[in-house]
C-alpha cells in the first residue's frame, strides 16, 4: 500500500430526487495536445499493432487529454494523453501505477466487470512514454454518461449505491495490488496560499479573466482561509478515527458513469484509493441520501455507521482542492484564454456557489441517521 498524495445525455423517467450540488460540471480541455494526429496514430499503431483509422479529440476532463480512437476493423478505444510539462498531469502519470493494475485485475478476474481497463501494448505494458508524453489506451464503453442526468432517479441512485457496495466488497481480493491509502491529504494548501498571494499582487489590467478572478475570489479571502482551517481541524479528527479502509473509486459523479443496456459502468479510476467508506458516500448526502444509504446497506447485507465529520471533511476538501486546481490553471498553467474562461466558470458556478449548501446537506444526513436509531 502507498500513502495518498492527491486530487452524452440520458433521459431519466420516474420520480427524481436530490440535486447535483456536490457534483461538478465536467471540467474540460478546450484545446488538444499540440501534436499532429498522424504522429499519434503512428505511435499507437506501432505500440499496439492496431490500424488506427482516425482519432477524435474529446474536450473533457483536465487531468489528461482525451481521445476516441477508431480502427479500420471497427474496433474503438479510449485514449488518455498526459503532458510531462504540466505539473497536474505529471501527478496523473504517478497515479497510473496504482489504478491501471487495479482495473485490469478487477476486470480480468471478474471481480468487477463494469469498468474501464487498460489495453496492454505488444510488449505487455500498460502505458507508452515517448518524448514528453505518456499515453494509455482503454477499452471503449458504448453508452451515454450520466453527467446531464441530474437529478438522478431512484432507480439510478439504487444502481450507483449497489455498485459502490460491490466495489467495497472487492477489498479482500486485491491485497496484492499496491494502492494509495487515505492519509487525508491536504497538501494543496500550499498552492492555495500561493494563489491567494498572487491574486493580491499586481494583475495585468488588460487581462479581464484574471481581473474577474481577483474580484470574485479576494472578496471571499477570509471565508476561504476559515474553511481551510476547518479542513485542517477535521483532518486531525479523521486521522484519530482509525476507520476501516475499503476500496473506493474516489470520484463517483455522473460524468464518470456510463449507462448501457441497463448496466452501469464506472470509468476514470484515477482517484481509486483505500479509504473510509464515507469517501464514496459524500457525493450523495443531499435529499437522495436515504435512498442511497438504504440500497447501499441492502447490498452489503448490514447497517453501517456513517461519520458526519468525515463527510464534512470530504465535502470541504473537495471544493477547496478544486478551487486550488482551477486557480493554478488560470494563474500558472493555461496558455489559452478559452481555457481560462472555462476554469473561471468552474470556480464561480461549480465551486464557491456551493459552499453554503454543505451544512444543510449534512443536516439531512444527520436527520436520516437519527430516524434509523
Amino acid at each position: 500500500m502507498a500513502n495518498a498524495d492527491p486530487d452524452g445525455h440520458l433521459d431519466t423517467a420516474g420520480h427524481t430526487i436530490g440535486s447535483n450540488e456536490y457534483q461538478p460540471k465536467e471540467n474540460s480541455m478546450q484545446v488538444s495536445y499540440p501534436m499532429e494526429d498522424i504522429t499519434l496514430i503512428n505511435i499507437l499503431d506501432k505500440a499496439y499493432g492496431i490500424q488506427v483509422e482516425y482519432i477524435y479529440f474529446i474536450p473533457m476532463g483536465d487531468s489528461a487529454y482525451s481521445y476516441r480512437v477508431n480502427c479500420a476493423n471497427g474496433d474503438r478505444y479510449y485514449l488518455k494523453l498526459f503532458d510531462h510539462q504540466n505539473d497536474q498531469q505529471k501527478r496523473g502519470i504517478e497515479r497510473l501505477k496504482y489504478y491501471l493494475p487495479l482495473t485490469s485485475y478487477m476486470y480480468h478476474q471478474s471481480l468487477f466487470k463494469y469498468t474501464t481497463f487498460p489495453i496492454k501494448t505488444l510488449k505487455g505494458d500498460f502505458q507508452i512514454t515517448i518524448n514528453n508524453i505518456t499515453t494509455v489506451l482503454f477499452n471503449f464503453i458504448q453508452g451515454e454518461t450520466l453527467a446531464d442526468a441530474y437529478p438522478f432517479s431512484e432507480e439510478i441512485l439504487t444502481d450507483i449505491a449497489q455498485s459502490v457496495a460491490a466495489i467495497q466488497q472487492i477489498t479482500p481480493y486485491i491485497e496484492d495490488i499496491i494502492l494509495l491509502t487515505e492519509e487525508f491529504d491536504i497538501s494543496f494548501e500550499d498552492d492555495l496560499e500561493k494563489c491567494m498571494i498572487a491574486l493580491d499582487s499586481t494583475i495585468n489590467p488588460n487581462d479581464y479573466i484574471k481581473q474577474a478572478l481577483r474580484e470574485q475570489v479576494m472578496v471571499r479571502k477570509a471565508r476561504i482561509f476559515d474553511l481551510l482551517n476547518l479542513v485542517r481541524e477535521l483532518r486531525g479528527n479523521a486521522i484519530n478515527l482509525n476507520k476501516e479502509r475499503v476500496l473506493c473509486h474516489g470520484d463517483i459523479w455522473g460524468g464518470n458513469l456510463i449507462r448501457h443496456e441497463n448496466k452501469l459502468y464506472f470509468i476514470d479510476w484515477e482517484s481509486a484509493i483505500l479509504a473510509p467508506p464515507e469517501f464514496d458516500l459524500v457525493g450523495y448526502i443531499g435529499q437522495e441520501f436515504e435512498v442511497f444509504l438504504t440500497a447501499y446497506e441492502e447490498h452489503l447485507g448490514h447497517s453501517v455507521e456513517v461519520d458526519l465529520d468525515l463527510l464534512r471533511f470530504y465535502s470541504y476538501r473537495h471544493h477547496l482542492r478544486n478551487l486550488t486546481n482551477w486557480l493554478m490553471n488560470i494563474l500558472y498553467r493555461n496558455t489559452e484564454q478559452a481555457q481560462n474562461e472555462n476554469d473561471l466558470e468552474m470556480i464561480l458556478y461549480h465551486c464557491i456557489n456551493r459552499w453554503d449548501s454543505i451544512e444543510a446537506r449534512l443536516k439531512n444526513v444527520e436527520a436520516v441517521l437519527e430516524k434509523r436509531k
